[in-house]
């Protein structure tokens, strides 16, 4: 009976011991001590008095890793240290389901600083695995960074991994030293709809995101005019980009359903316009590659070329022809995610901006360039190059305002049928008279 008893103590006290954290995170009150901190490989951490308090994080407890040379405790205690140095802490099945990201608040000493966060199976770490990368952008501050989990399984991971300066054997010292509180997962979306073809950035219900890869300098974003309905995306490449730098047109979540490519029915479109730099010279090479979101080892990918400059233009994409060195189309898998490699095998310039929008399969959106109307206005010639003309049908103009790419109001009149835009820059300009929106390129 005593031994009974003693096994039931040594067990509770063993699950007590080891009671698995629950996210959010913020350390404080004692929620995180030391013992809850998995150290491998030369990383070393511990709960510790904010060093910089600030309105950006007041707390009073952060976490705290020191990256070493030498694994500094353990059966290893002495050995060389690894470029995956750091410390994993066991929490509750991480659930997937709304919540796809996972965020924690870091001091940054660098922009650039790689920070790893491995999610692993506390019982099956080797095999139960999923990493994601984020870097720092600001130097001597506090920031969030975010890493995406959408798509990945629920009740699997337990383990949260922390790597900071990945890639690189630790020192001890200041340099080396990684500071970072508030761990806690949140829902990206706000509640809007998964994305699905065709994408035109125009569904206020939809859930529209970029995820660029291969250009950490570069930048990506879908432009929303807040004063306009014509909603598009761009990508501006670095000439330090990867020459397989590109961006993911699908959101994490991939798209409600998948691309049903076959060799009968194997197209996609997408509008684009390319601007700045290189724009002089047509025949850029466009790449498409659509795959399997849960494998991405099952994709396809083809390539089109541009053909004109400062002009908008429908690129086709055929997968019957996939990209020389890739694989062949495979109507078999699901394609559920879909991305876009502008100036395909080349780095940028930092002056090239491709602009693009109405991406769909099967058919292409019309570009209705030659001139844009309701039944209200008619507005010709589109593209312009010196006077728009702006024909009403049987309605009073009462105002006309012009916006740039960027959704800045830079002209306005009470009343006019003719205006000038031979001064203006070739791109695209919003044109809204009285309540209705236009979108006209100046060539």
């Amino acid at each position: 009976m005593m031994k009974n008893i003693f096994l039931s103590f040594l067990v509770l006290f063993t699950l007590n011991s080891y009671a698995q954290l629950a996210l959010p995170i913020d350390f404080e009150e004692g929620q995180v001590t030391i013992e809850n901190f998995v150290d491998f490989n030369g990383g070393a951490a511990s709960v510790v008095a904010n060093p910089y308090t600030n309105d950006l994080n007041p707390s009073d407890l952060v976490g705290k890793i020191v990256r070493h040379s030498t694994v500094q405790s353990g059966e290893n205690e002495g050995a060389a240290a690894d470029i995956w140095a750091g410390s994993y802490l066991v929490v509750d099945f991480l659930d997937f389901t709304t919540n796809t990201t996972i965020n924690m608040r870091v001091y940054s000493v660098s922009p650039g600083l790689h920070v790893k966060l491995k999610l692993e199976d506390d019982n099956d770490p080797v095999t139960a695995a999923v990493e994601r990368d984020a870097y720092t952008t600001t130097s001597n501050q506090w920031e969030t960074l975010t890493w995406s989990f959408a798509g990945e399984p629920t009740n699997t991971f337990q383990r949260l991994v922390l790597m900071f300066d990945f890639g690189t054997i630790g020192n001890g010292t200041d340099s080396s030293t990684f500071y970072f509180d508030d761990i806690f997962q949140t829902d990206p979306t706000g509640g809007l709809s998964q994305i699905d073809l065709p994408i035109t950035y125009e569904d206020s219900s939809v859930y529209y995101s970029l995820i660029p890869f291969g250009d950490d300098e570069g930048s990506s974003e879908i432009i929303f005019n807040s004063d306009t309905d014509n909603n598009l995306a761009y990508v501006a490449k670095s000439s330090s980009a990867a020459t397989w730098a590109g961006v993911t047109v699908s959101n994490e979540s991939g798209f409600v359903s998948n691309i049903p490519v076959s060799p009968s029915n194997s197209k996609m479109y997408v509008h684009t316009y390319v601007t700045g730099g290189s724009s002089s010279s047509t025949e850029i090479p466009v790449r498409l590659k659509i795959e399997n979101k849960n494998d991405p080892t099952q994709s396809v990918e083809t390539e089109a070329y541009t053909t004109v400059v400062d002009a908008w233009e429908i690129l086709e994409f055929d997968f019957n022809n996939q990209a020389t060195g890739t694989a062949a189309l495979n109507e078999n898998y699901p394609f559920s995610m879909a991305s876009l490699f502008f100036n395909f095998g080349s780095a940028g310039d930092d002056q090239t901006v491709y602009y693009f929008d109405n991406i769909s399969f099967g058919s292409p959106i019309s570009l209705g360039i030659d001139s844009v109307s309701n039944e209200n206005f008619k507005l010709y010639p589109n593209p312009v190059q010196n006077y728009l003309n702006i024909k009403p049908s049987n309605t009073v103009i009462n105002n006309i305002d012009i916006y740039n790419i960027l959704g800045n109001k830079i002209f306005n009149t009470t009343s006019a049928n003719q205006i000038d835009m031979s001064s203006y820059s070739a791109g695209i300009y919003f044109v809204k008279v009285n309540d209705f929106t236009f979108k006209i390129i100046k060539k």
